[in-house]
């Protein structure tokens, strides 16, 4: 549910002007044209105000960015109105650039049945039709989702500009498919999609490692950001300590989250609140959920806030190189973080190296009841607080999105004769340039 929120800029040389969208059918015929100065075009399948983690992140980034940077392809999923994702005051702020949308024609974008399959490879193609006749200077193709990576690759080929990928998570290391043709098929095109990117962006180091394992040289870190930072002071500890977790539940770390409920049962002085739907594995639980706002509310409101990763998940790769857009909320509010988390890990690393809270990566529930009892000495706490403070001033979008222009400004121009980049693999972000000293970002 929680995406990227809230931070300040110390950056006041980055301001970018202002621009109206436009909103522009791509169903008007051939002669369709992107209006707009933009000399990169973002091919997103997922885009605000649809509500998802992925597109919070967009949004907070390329909401610091300037209409004359970036144009944006995606759908138009109005035809969905009645649907939770795009309903209700809680949508995803959209970013205020030149957007072209595709007709969405189905009426549910539900994985795994054969109309929205269809309504997919329509989508794609219309997509790689309106696409193709940008005048951008380069495509920038955002995961998820895999029809993003298969439109985004195609135009750049069709219309030999470069191609640069956003990776949010891996794709191929997590495809789930039970048609072996289907999942030969991504995999082949997740195998393209590298090989002809000019840069392959990515949100920490170990995933650019990953790729780097494959033969992917041409990686750049760019974490999530920070739009507007509301720290607030630590709340009373009149009622015990407040812990938080936000998030959905599933499978990728269902098997710490089970440990998480048994290293806090009949722990006294705390309460434990699960920001999440309904699932049978927080039976008994305090569950809530929130809008938006009450979310971040409630975060603000809690003295310690929970991530987890499963040890035991289907997806080892990507539990060891994601970055959790949770963890820049948590940041935001200033609040210290309980990481449940493998050995290894991108989460395990940065809430270790930060030092803005206590990282447990043991199977064992007794540790997690250890590290609470950390958490309950008041000037542990204000320590951990103060650290995720800083953090959270390292993530300003406004930086970001101006360093990723820059980045998107060297880019090759033709990706079809750029198979293998001469660029650094995984640029370290401690390269960046503040107006202001600043520690290191350890993304």
């Amino acid at each position: 549910m929680l995406g990227v929120a809230f931070a300040y800029s110390d950056n006041p040389k980055m301001n970018y002007a202002s621009h109206a969208k436009t909103h522009i059918s791509a169903e008007s015929g051939p002669s369709v044209q992107f209006n707009t100065t933009g000399q990169t075009l973002i091919v997103s399948w997922h885009w605000p105000p649809t509500k998802r983690a992925s597109t919070q992140v967009l949004a907070t980034l390329f909401g610091e960015a300037s209409a004359q940077d970036y144009a944006v392809l995606t759908r138009d999923m109005r035809a969905m109105s009645a649907s939770e994702e795009m309903s209700g005051g809680d949508a995803t702020e959209t970013p205020d650039l030149p957007t072209q949308s595709v007709t969405w024609p189905g009426k549910s974008d539900e994985d795994g049945t054969i109309r929205t399959w269809i309504a997919s490879i329509i989508t794609a193609f219309r997509f790689w039709r309106v696409g193709r006749k940008s005048s951008a200077d380069r495509i920038l193709a955002v995961y998820p989702h895999r029809y993003s990576l298969l439109a985004g690759w195609l135009i750049a080929c069709t219309s030999h500009k470069p191609l640069v990928v956003y990776m949010h998570d891996l794709f191929a290391e997590t495809l789930i498919a039970k048609n072996k043709l289907k999942r030969a098929f991504w995999k082949w095109v997740d195998r393209r999609v590298m090989r002809n990117a000019a840069l392959v962006v990515v949100p920490t180091r170990e995933f650019a490692g990953h790729y780097q394992k494959r033969g992917v040289n041409q990686t750049w870190v760019l974490p999530h950001c920070i739009a507007k930072c509301e720290p607030t002071p630590l709340p009373s500890f009149a009622n015990g300590l407040r812990m938080t977790y936000a998030g959905s539940i599933y499978q990728a770390h269902e098997d710490s989250i089970e440990r998480l409920i048994e290293g806090t049962r009949d722990v006294e002085g705390i309460a434990l609140t699960f920001l999440a739907q309904p699932h049978p594995m927080l039976a008994g639980q305090d569950v809530q959920w929130l809008d938006r706002v009450s979310a971040m509310a409630t975060l603000a409101n809690s003295h310690v806030l929970v991530v987890a990763l499963g040890h035991e998940t289907p997806y080892p790769e990507e539990v060891q190189g994601c970055f959790p857009s949770k963890i820049v909320d948590y940041l935001a509010v200033g609040r210290p973080i309980l990481a449940i988390v493998p050995p290894g890990c991108f989460v395990n690393r940065y809430i270790t190296e930060t030092g803005c809270g206590i990282s447990v990566t043991s199977r064992n529930p007794a540790d997690i009841r250890i590290a609470i009892e950390s958490f309950k000495d008041p000037q542990r706490l204000k320590q951990f607080a103060h650290a995720a403070r800083t953090e959270a001033r390292k993530l300003d979008s406004k930086y970001w999105v101006g360093d990723l222009t820059n980045q998107l400004a060297t880019v090759e121009r033709d990706p079809t004769t750029n198979s293998q980049s001469s660029r650094e693999s995984h640029q370290r972000s401690d390269r960046a340039r503040f107006s202001q000293p600043r520690p290191t970002c350890e993304v």
